[in-house]
């Protein structure tokens, strides 16, 4: 009889603690997603525990979460911490997926401000500098879309073309049909051009010597400091080959850079 007792309380208590475990596994599994932590993120910025906060974000960026919001925020808890190379990454990465967000262009502008190289841009024609902003105002994925969608209209303006029977409505078919074409054209022209732009980074050493060749024994050029962008033209070894706003090329060590 107390054998039998002491069973039924042991499958009791084990009924419990599987009852336990139904109710509190949601919970735990909702605790853990990216909107929780990243709600719960936002309150730790807000509490001014910007270390704690900016771990948090990380996690998030670790986890594959890519997102403007993720990375502002991350760009700006590194800015309250006085890593402005970091900031200027994250806002970077941020303006990557947002290009026309006017307070990640604002916080990134016055981040760059507090680096210390100043480096002045090449000189560019207008058309190209034009171009190039224009490019640059989505990013791959959505010029693509735009692409496809034109090409889906130029197919339903030339099926209409070749079922209509009045000749005025025949021609405009024709026309919107070639606009249609061209337009859709240079969708895939700027997404193809976004793709295969230079790989940026940003400088990660306190200082830096760039090298004229991808050898420790080469030319000194000149030197960058924390924070600075350039882009990544190729790579040897340990070795990138990279240049910076003014069109000045050289050789750094894959270490002393992240790219964005």
């Amino acid at each position: 009889m107390v054998a039998r007792i002491h069973r039924l309380v042991t499958s009791f208590g084990m009924v419990l603690a599987l009852f336990g475990f139904a109710v509190t596994l949601p919970q735990a599994l909702w605790s853990q997603t990216p909107e929780r932590t990243f709600a719960r993120a936002n309150d730790t910025y807000k509490n001014a525990d910007y270390k704690r906060a900016a771990q948090m974000y990380e996690d998030l960026v670790t986890s594959g979460i890519e997102s403007e919001e993720v990375y502002f925020n991350l760009g700006n808890c590194y800015y309250k911490l006085g890593n402005i190379a970091a900031a200027i990454l994250n806002y970077e990465r941020a303006q990557r997926l947002a290009p026309t967000d006017d307070d990640i262009d604002f916080n990134l502008t016055l981040a760059q401000s507090r680096i210390t190289d100043k480096i002045d841009p090449a000189p560019q024609f207008f058309v190209v500098k034009w171009w190039r902003l224009f490019v640059a105002l989505a990013t791959p994925s959505a010029w693509s879309l735009v692409g496809i969608v034109l090409v889906w209209l130029f197919i339903a303006a030339a099926a209409l073309f070749f079922v209509a029977r009045v000749p005025g409505f025949k021609k405009s078919m024709f026309a919107i049909g070639l606009v249609l074409l061209f337009c859709a054209a240079l969708m895939f022209t700027f997404a193809f051009q976004q793709h295969n732009k230079a790989t940026s980074a940003i400088v990660f050493a306190s200082s830096v010597v760039v090298k004229s060749e991808p050898q420790e024994e080469s030319k000194d050029l000149f030197a960058l400091h924390e924070g600075t962008k350039i882009d990544i033209l190729g790579v040897d070894g340990e070795w990138y080959k990279v240049r910076i706003a003014d069109g000045s090329v050289g050789w750094m060590r894959l270490n002393t850079v992240r790219i964005i």
